[in-house]
């Protein structure tokens, strides 16, 4: 039997994220099969950060399930994952969208923020709101975060809210760089008109269209690069404060972006 999977009470994912630290809240897992969908443990002896950083880890539990006719990762509690959800959990606040449920520990993170008041989560996959009903993400919360939570199965593309929505959190792509995502978000903007939004990889989109501007990789990225390229999307895009934000961008994108030339034109 592998000896990460843990049985009923599941296994604390923080025990196999070796020399790395979050401060983010992070349900037990177990492993299980829903549908097309299921949740693995797997060893993993090295995982790279977000920004460039490698660790030392253990293993991961990732989320596996249908893509492009094979299944393939669509979330997981890595490195990676964790700092690419950072800011905008960070920003999360009033009534905020989150835009594909996954693993579930995303949307908890957002409910535990005391700026957020409420939390509606929009998945359109039964399954995937099976499996982290099954595995009780949410109810290992504490009461005043679970409350916030409510789960809408619906299209992330077609949905449109009743009322204000003042963070929009997007995540329903199974990789960072995806051909038509500044599409997909201006449509869910289209339909949900949110005061601010980050969506998952938005770094290395806003890198994407720097690439554009140039007609290359840029040799040198600053802060004003960045704000005029924020600036040309139209959209109240959530920014990291940080003054090296633009730097961390360039980092990312050496190791998260296609090696390929040109892949920055891609549709």
């Amino acid at each position: 039997m592998n000896d990460l999977i843990a049985g009923d009470e599941g296994i604390d994912p923080r025990t196999m994220l070796g020399d790395f630290e979050t401060s983010l809240w992070l349900p037990r897992f177990r492993e299980g099969q829903w549908g097309e969908w299921s949740l693995r443990m797997l060893p993993a002896t090295a995982a790279r950060g977000y920004w460039g950083r490698g660790y030392r880890t253990t293993g991961a539990v990732m989320l596996m399930g249908p893509f492009a006719g094979n299944a393939a990762a669509w979330m997981s509690i890595v490195p990676m994952e964790i700092e690419s959800q950072e800011i905008g959990i960070a920003a999360a606040h009033g009534h905020t969208v989150v835009l594909g449920l996954g693993m579930g520990w995303c949307a908890a993170n957002v409910a535990c923020n005391p700026a957020v008041e409420r939390v509606t989560v929009v998945e359109r996959d039964a399954d995937v709101i099976a499996l982290v009903a099954a595995l009780g993400v949410f109810d290992q919360l504490p009461a005043v975060a679970r409350a916030k939570i409510e789960v809408v199965r619906d299209d992330a593309l077609r949905w449109r809210p009743g009322e204000r929505v003042d963070s929009l959190q997007a995540d329903i792509w199974a990789r960072f760089v995806t051909p038509r995502k500044w599409d997909d978000l201006r449509r869910m903007q289209d339909n949900i008109g949110a005061a601010t939004i980050y969506f998952w990889g938005q770094e290395l989109e806003l890198w994407r269209l720097a690439c554009r501007a140039q007609g290359r990789v840029p040799p040198a990225f600053d802060g004003a690069e960045l704000s005029a390229l924020v600036a040309s999307t139209g959209l109240p895009l959530i920014i990291d404060g940080r003054p090296d934000y633009a730097l961390r961008i360039a980092e990312a994108a050496r190791w998260w972006t296609p090696q390929e030339d040109g892949w920055w034109n891609a549709e």
